[in-house]
Parts: C-alpha cells; structure tokens; sequence
C-alpha cells in the first residue's frame, strides 16, 4: 500500500514539475477575467509627483495605485532576451522616475483602495502615465478592471515588438507577490 502512494506521489510530483518547466511565458492578465468596472474617476487633483513604485506614485503627499496595471515588484526579476536574469521591478520604477518624478501631474480618481491609496488614472499634461506605462511594456494590465480596447491593443504592441518585460520571461506581478508574501 506505501508502494501505491508513493508511486502516486511520484507520477504527480513529476507531471506538475513538467508542467511548470514546460509552461508558455506569462500572458496579459487582461485576457484571464473581464470585470466590468463600476469606478468613475469623476474627482481629481493636482500635484508634483513622486515615484514610489512601477505602478504606485505621490501626489502631493498623496498616495496613489495607479488604476488597471500591474508593474513587477521592486525586488522582482525577469529574463531577458539571452534568458538572462535582470531586475524588472527596479528598471520599472525607474521608468516611472524618468517619466514623471518631479513633474506635475493630475490624478482622476473613483476612491481609495483596502491600502488607503487612492485608485487613479493619471496623466502629465495629455500624456496618460498609466496607458504610457503599459505601452513601453513596464507592466501587464491588471485582472481586477475593465480593460478598454486602447490599453489592449497598447499591451499586445508591447509583447509584439518584446518591450520592456515582454523581451523574456516573467512571472506576473501578482503570482510574484503571492510567492513572496512579505513578512512583518
């Protein structure tokens, strides 16, 4: 009877190995669970922002999770074309920090999240920081919104032409997360 479970044991543990070395790179979260969106980012306001994260800035002390992206988190690492290990999450933030810290900014927004940040669209004069995020491939669109037709096509460019974390292998942000809970 030890023999049965261990040889169970063994054809199961070996077929999910397979399946992991085997698996496709990640995908678009979009693509995974159409939630229709009840948010309205009817309120606004303005401000110099500072970057926190890949997908998480300040505006004038406040804080704000930028509305239907995913960007890897800071200690997160992706391949590279050359299959190479780099720091993904890092050279997101980084993206930001060019892009906008510094920089006035006005954040639409529909309310705050569990975390107390406020859930925004942001942009930097007609220029869309979230849209701009997701166009140079510094983070997937988020699973948990509605995702238009222009951020859809504005992913699939960006895997398309292998931009940012779509050059290689990744796993998305939020299976990084639940993989690395963080400790207190």
């Amino acid at each position: 009877m030890k023999n049965i479970f261990t040889t169970l044991f063994l054809i199961f543990f070996c077929s999910a190995l397979f399946s992991v070395a085997t698996s496709k790179p990640a995908k678009s979260q979009s693509n995974f669970l159409r939630v229709k969106s009840h948010l309205v980012f009817n309120k606004e306001f303005s401000g110099v922002a500072k970057v926190i994260d890949g997908d998480s800035i300040s505006v004038d002390d406040r804080e704000v999770r930028l509305f239907g992206i995913d960007a890897p988190e800071y200690h997160q690492e992706c391949f590279d074309t050359k299959k190479r290990l780099y720091s993904c999450g890092k050279v997101s933030q980084e993206f930001l920090y060019d892009l906008i810290n510094g920089k006035k900014v006005t954040c639409h927004y529909a309310e705050k999240d569990k975390y107390n940040r406020y859930l925004g669209k942001c942009e930097m004069g007609k220029i869309s920081i979230n849209q701009e995020i997701i166009k140079n491939g510094m983070a997937v669109i988020y699973n948990f919104t509605e995702s238009d037709d222009v951020m859809d096509s504005l992913e699939a460019k960006a895997k398309e032409q292998k931009l940012g974390i779509w050059q290689g292998a990744f796993q998305l942000p939020k299976d990084y997360r639940k993989s690395h809970p963080r400790t207190k």
